[in-house]
């Protein structure tokens, strides 16, 4: 058994959590989120998508099935809209969300992994998941249990894009449809579900074999391009910037391309040359 006392706590301010409870909190989300929310289960972190009825990409979340809520994690710069939009669609179901004020998002450190990527151990009043990408763990827990760490985040952030997690800001809510950031690459999205809102535009995608713009990952010498930063060819629109971080030689980022132009020589608008580099997995 995993002696969670040895854990060091670094809290990762760019994170927070929705919470969402109540006796229908699961098929609530069912009718709003792109992952099957029948195969969540309490040991495994799950992905998915939040979207418009025009199949837009309004939230990238993580979801954590814990014993006293639904966790929805995801970048603090979107929470409260995210909270707000999902409160429309409550109507007449029994759940309530709220941005969970008793807990933060660390960076555990001095844990043996936990087990295979997304696995979730809930030990006493905390979450501990085993995060994609690298040896690192995830932790939910209240708020004062660790001190805010700027280098922590960093480090977080570096290896999130590395393993080609993707993420939505308030820079680019609503400017992608979900198999663009390749969620459905990473399990976020069911296709054999009922339905959610979004999903007619998603499906039609899908079915119809019609991505034509993926998330790639570069690296330039220049700084890290804010999100929504376009990328060109030859001057022409060729995609758009979903994510980056600064790295020890200019910075690392995911991006959003046209398959037409994913090996051409891109840039960003600013002129500076990007470099492709290999994803974890199959594009």
């Amino acid at each position: 058994m995993t002696d969670f006392s040895s854990a060091s706590l670094r809290r990762l301010d760019d994170f927070a959590a929705i919470a969402v409870t109540g006796p229908d909190a699961k098929s609530f989300l069912q009718g709003q989120l792109s992952f099957d929310l029948d195969h969540l289960t309490p040991a495994r972190a799950e992905l998915a998508s939040c979207s418009s009825a025009q199949g837009r990409v309004q939230a990238v979340s993580w979801l954590i099935e814990r014993s006293d809520a639904l966790l929805l994690v995801l970048p603090t710069s979107v929470a409260e809209a995210t909270s707000i939009r999902l409160r429309k669609y409550v109507l007449r179901a029994k759940a309530k969300l709220e941005i969970a004020a008793r807990f933060s998002i660390f960076a555990a450190r001095g844990l043996p992994a936990l087990g295979e990527s997304r696995t979730h151990i809930e030990a006493f009043d905390r979450s501990y998941v085993q995060w994609p990408g690298g040896e690192r763990v995830l932790c939910v827990a209240p708020w004062e249990s660790g001190e805010p760490d700027a280098n922590a985040s960093l480090e977080w952030h570096r290896a999130d894009v590395a393993a080609g997690l993707p993420q939505v800001f308030p820079e680019t809510i609503e400017s992608f449809v979900a198999q663009m950031l390749n969620l459905d690459l990473l399990g976020g999205i069911s296709f054999e579900k009922g339905c959610y809102t979004g999903q007619e535009i998603i499906a039609r995608m899908h079915f119809r074999g019609a991505a034509k713009r993926r998330m790639f990952r570069f690296r330039t010498d220049a700084a890290p391009p804010a999100p929504g930063t376009r990328v060109v060819v030859d001057g022409q629109h060729a995609g758009d910037v979903a994510d980056a971080v600064a790295s020890e030689d200019g910075s690392e980022l995911l991006a959003v391309i046209s398959l037409s132009h994913a090996d051409s020589a891109l840039q960003l608008e600013s002129g500076a040359p990007l470099v492709k580099l290999p994803l974890p997995y199959q594009v």
